[in-house]
């Protein structure tokens, strides 16, 4: 499958609701791992090197490449990571750099399932609380996290629009929503004049389901872009690990034979070669030359330089697709249907 290579764009667009664009640089920022409390990425446990100040200097660093896409989630940290977003948001503004960040954050229905809240007073509590920590008046795009509710799609989508028409966000999209799902989202949205921007799917190298699934196409045809989550496979396409030396913390994202990860990994340093690039910044670049952005995070700023280095620069058609063809459709769980 081939999509239009964003990696040398200076911008790329994602379609508001309403019809507006909002650019951001081709490279998004995933915000998972800034205050983990679920012993993922080892906030404030086994990995010492990472704090709020690290992730300040991450942020900044991040900036400095231009107009930046910031995903963050309810759920990350319990609500703390939108906090270090918020008020990552308020020094931007402090410093006159606002214009350079677009926000995005995302409702996970599992959360609100136990109580009596019917989904449109659900999403629309949740919406607030997440504007509020995050101190903005309005959420540039705003994501249902699964496709998991007691309700039906359309009427998930109903919620959508009203966040829309109530001014609590400009763009809307979806996560780890299977092909039928989203256009069940997609075609509500459109009855009501409204378009859906994203579909955040896990997609890398080492899981390509979104292609082979039909996805990504479907995805391409109705101008809706894919946000990639651990696209580099929660650190294992870095180069740094192995069968002897996992990653720490459960990171089960991304999780392949090692065989696979070496067949594709060799892959990667040979491309890498050619263009004096390394593993992490080749991955990348793979992923936006399906015409997808990758959200990678960044705890430290050199992590954040190197992530950086993947745009501005393409790998050829054909390194693509041989790439593509040292990876696999990749494994799944019940929740991912995307």
């Amino acid at each position: 499958m081939s999509g239009k290579n964003i990696a040398e764009a200076s911008l790329v667009a994602l379609k508001a609701a309403k019809g507006e664009l909002i650019h951001v640089r081709p490279l998004g920022v995933g915000c998972w791992a800034w205050g983990d409390d679920k012993g993922v990425w080892g906030w404030k446990d086994y990995d010492k090197r990472y704090n709020e100040e690290t992730i300040k200097e991450v942020f900044f660093e991040h900036l400095k490449a231009g107009k930046r896409l910031f995903d963050t989630a309810e759920t990350y940290g319990s609500g703390l990571s939108e906090e270090i977003v918020g008020a990552l948001l308020k020094e931007a503004r402090q410093r006159n750099l606002q214009d350079k960040c677009v926000v995005a954050t995302k409702f996970l229905p599992n959360k609100w399932m136990s109580g009596k809240m019917g989904i449109r007073e659900a999403m629309m509590k949740a919406a607030k609380e997440s504007r509020a920590r995050l101190g903005v008046d309005c959420i540039d795009l705003y994501q249902i996290h699964s496709a998991h509710f007691p309700a039906k799609f359309s009427e998930q989508a109903e919620a959508l629009a009203d966040i829309v028409d109530a001014k609590l966000a400009r763009a809307v999209g979806v996560s780890n929503f299977s092909t039928e799902e989203m256009l069940e989202v997609y075609d509500a949205l459109q009855r009501r004049g409204m378009h859906l921007a994203t579909n955040q799917v896990e997609y890398s190298l080492l899981r390509q389901l979104p292609d082979s699934s039909g996805l990504h196409k479907a995805c391409q045809e109705r101008g809706i872009r894919i946000l990639a989550y651990s696209p580099i496979a929660m650190g294992r396409l870095t180069g740094k690990y192995g069968p002897d030396k996992p990653p720490l913390g459960r990171r089960g994202f991304g999780n392949a034979d090692w065989k696979v990860v070496d067949r594709v990994l060799q892959g990667l340093r040979e491309a890498g070669e050619r263009h004096g690039k390394t593993p992490t910044e080749v991955a990348l670049n793979w992923v936006m030359a399906r015409g997808a952005i990758p959200i990678p995070g960044a705890k430290l700023a050199d992590q954040a330089r190197m992530n950086d280095g993947s745009m501005d620069w393409s790998l050829t058609n054909d390194e693509v697709e041989h790439l593509a063809s040292l990876g696999e459709d990749g494994k799944t769980s019940h929740w991912q249907h995307g």
